[in-house]
């Protein structure tokens, strides 16, 4: 029985986030994958995000360049944090934010960072990085729901 509950909870964590899909994140979709993982910490153990960034592994694979714009998107979503729930919450049929799950609301925090800020990434390319990151950390509805939200957004 102990054998059986082992391979379980391999299969179970390997789940979550495989290896091999954090391994096809680089360049400035690891900087993405910095500042959600930062957003989720933030909402589940309400710490700094701001000093927290740096330990993390993602952020410290980057480069310079790379640091500046998690930093700055962290930041942009930090100070920004009503204004962004107001306008997912203009593009969902729910009015609680509370019933999206923390990895899908921490990924559209950032996109919709990346989207108001002054950094210049075209539109298509911040969603499709979303979905990509929906994909990576989220669950098997996670893709089509940060899809549909970000979309319906920037018609």
């Amino acid at each position: 029985m102990e054998k059986i509950q082992d391979n379980l909870n391999l299969s179970v964590d390997a789940e979550f986030i495989a290896e091999e899909k954090t391994d096809s994140i680089f360049g400035t979709t690891l900087a993405r994958a910095a500042v959600v993982q930062s957003l989720f910490e933030n909402e589940i153990t309400n710490s700094n995000p701001l000093e927290r960034i740096k330990n993390l592994g993602f952020y410290k694979k980057l480069n310079s360049s790379k640091k500046k714009m998690a930093l700055s998107l962290l930041e942009y979503s930090m100070n920004n944090k009503s204004a962004i729930d107001q306008k997912i919450l203009s593009h969902i049929d729910d009015s609680n934010l509370e019933r999206i799950p923390k990895t899908d609301l921490s990924i559209l925090r950032m996109a919709i960072s990346e989207l108001s800020s002054n950094i210049y990434t075209p539109v298509g390319v911040v969603v499709n990085e979303a979905v990509k990151l929906g994909n990576v950390f989220g669950s098997d509805s996670s893709k089509s729901f940060i899809n549909g939200v970000l979309n319906s957004m920037v018609r």
